[in-house]
């Protein structure tokens, strides 16, 4: 019916002649399949050419020039060209299949470039965990040593205060024998001074 003709199924012929009002047009990998009479074939290639009917051959109109094929073999060379209708089929699969092709290098691209800038950022993020853990160690550290400065900070400010308590304690006593020294000295020089020579001085 795709070329406007009806053939009865009992008159459908693999091997076209010249009376014929169709040819066939198929693929080289499907070359077998039209070497044989219908009649020669197994139920494996009935199965074929069912399965296969419109998308690895089909049925064209016949040209003036078409020439009788009863005698083809399956070994003779393959006819030269399929029918335009289905080259042109052809050649939009292989397109497709270029264009699929092609997205999926892009694809894969894509997903090489995403990669390995996620190797990257995976890389900083470590090195900056790595960073902030050094970070943290030092800070624990000035920490500490900032503490070990306090404690010795607090010791002097108590040593001073301590020192500076003894210094006061130290200095009012000796502001008290500064006031109690001349009455002392006057006391001992009237000691050291005979009876005779205090009451001749008297």
């Amino acid at each position: 019916s795709k070329i406007g003709i009806s053939i009865e199924p009992s008159q459908v012929r693999l091997i076209t002649c010249v009376d014929d009002p169709y040819n066939w047009t198929f693929l080289p990998e499907k070359w077998h399949l039209f070497g044989k009479h219908l009649s020669k074939h197994s139920i494996g290639a009935y199965m074929e050419l069912c399965r296969d009917v419109g998308i690895s051959f089909e049925a064209v109109a016949a040209g003036a020039s078409t020439q009788c094929t009863a005698q083809v073999k399956q070994d003779d060379a393959p006819p030269s060209q399929p029918d335009v209708s289905f080259l042109a089929k052809i050649q939009q699969l292989e397109a497709e299949n270029s264009r699929l092709t092609s997205e999926l290098n892009q694809w894969q691209e894509q997903a090489v470039r995403e990669s390995e800038l996620k190797g990257h950022t995976e890389e900083e993020v470590n090195q900056l965990q790595s960073a902030l853990q050094a970070a943290q160690t030092d800070i624990q550290q000035m920490r500490h040593e900032i503490n070990n400065w306090a404690l010795t900070a607090d010791f002097f400010r108590k040593s001073t205060i301590k020192s500076c308590r003894g210094l006061n304690e130290a200095f009012l006593l000796l502001e008290k024998l500064k006031l109690e020294l001349p009455a002392l000295w006057n006391e001992q020089r009237l000691d050291w001074i005979s009876p005779e020579v205090a009451s001749g001085v008297v």
